[in-house]
């Protein structure tokens, strides 16, 4: 049987770099942080498009983010990784999102533990997705969309 066990990760977690769709060319591109040491959330980000040579920088000092749509928290370009699935979009902002999304679905046991020090938290990724991502029901449809989203990855 396979398990999943909560890393305590949050969605905050995966956004060092997401895939987008280019808006000049509608290819796959790139935002990422320009500074790796310093990745916090106000380190300036760079667009970047290898398709048509696309770039733009962002360093602003507020972040608008909804995390029930599938756009970067940036610049807000639609995320490159989404598909349609049970009725809803399915949306990763990069290959590590996507596959810890697919190690929860794929789990048909799901643990979680309270933290050593602050008890049950309810801000790790584990207990904030969707209910329609949850629900076994849904887990081999949710699967083959996540197969379909990798193979647009490459």
């Amino acid at each position: 049987m396979e398990r999943f066990k909560d890393t305590r990760e949050t969605i905050y977690s995966f956004q060092d770099e997401f895939l987008v769709r280019c808006p000049c060319c509608d290819s796959r591109a790139i935002v990422r942080c320009i500074d790796p040491d310093r990745a916090d959330f106000f380190a300036t980000r760079r667009f970047s498009c290898t398709a048509c040579g696309s770039s733009k920088d962002w360093s602003e000092k507020k972040i608008e983010s909804w995390y029930s749509e599938a756009l970067d928290n940036y610049f807000h370009y639609p995320l490159w990784l989404q598909t349609s699935c049970c009725g809803e979009t399915l949306w990763a902002y990069n290959l590590r999102h996507l596959e810890f999304i697919e190690a929860f679905v794929r789990a048909k046991l799901r643990e979680r533990k309270p933290h050593e020090l602050y008890g049950w938290s309810n801000r790790s990724l584990f207990s904030r997705l969707p209910k329609w991502i949850q629900s076994g029901k849904n887990r081999e449809e949710i699967l083959k969309a996540i197969a379909k989203i990798r193979e647009s990855a490459f």
